[in-house]
């Protein structure tokens, strides 16, 4: 992934919203931006850095060397066996340590759950997360692939987003050789 080639706009002014305390949903379309645009968030943090792989995309550039794997990076790929005991850790350490958590992706996510309502699962995690990092000011990412229908954050399944208060929700979309951020 060539990553020299790309810009960045409005990236420090969208940054500087993604303060302590927060929970971020990134909104993309296409899954090689997200990927471009969590290596530069990665890139500008130094503090600790917790990874759930949902989609295993990242992994796989890691792996094959097409993006270099910051040192402060935990990469954790989980499994529907290992899912409750890594969350367990990990609010855990979110309460302990100051730390970034990046749950990629959202739409990965729901489909580890076996359930008729896998929404209720996931956004209760979701908010656990979020009143766990609290404790240390950490900032929780979670990308989704998603568009806006009828005023709506829509998964490709149908189902919506449950929007929540106090979420900054930003948008990214690549064209040529930029890639804008977008508060939303």
């Amino acid at each position: 992934m060539e990553k020299n080639h790309i810009s960045f706009e409005n990236f420090e002014i969208e940054k500087n919203k993604m303060i302590p305390n927060s929970t971020n949903l990134i909104f993309y379309k296409n899954a090689f931006s997200k990927t471009k645009f969590m290596s530069k968030i990665m890139e500008s943090f130094e503090i600790p850095i917790v990874y759930f792989d949902f989609d295993l995309l990242l992994s796989g550039y890691f792996e094959s060397d097409s993006i270099t794997k910051p040192s402060n990076i935990q990469i954790i790929k989980p499994d529907r066996e290992n899912l409750k005991d890594l969350l367990s850790n990990t609010l855990t350490t979110i309460s302990l340590q100051k730390t970034i958590l990046i749950l990629d992706s959202l739409n990965g996510f729901y489909s580890f759950v076996d359930d008729d309502k896998p929404g209720r699962f996931v956004n209760s995690v979701i908010m656990l997360l979020s009143a766990n990092l609290k404790f240390s000011k950490s900032i929780m990412f979670v990308t989704c692939q998603a568009q806006k229908k009828e005023k709506r954050w829509t998964l490709p399944t149908g189902r919506h987003i449950l929007e929540f208060e106090n979420i900054n929700r930003f948008e990214i979309n690549e064209n040529d050789t930029k890639i804008k951020i977008q508060n939303v």
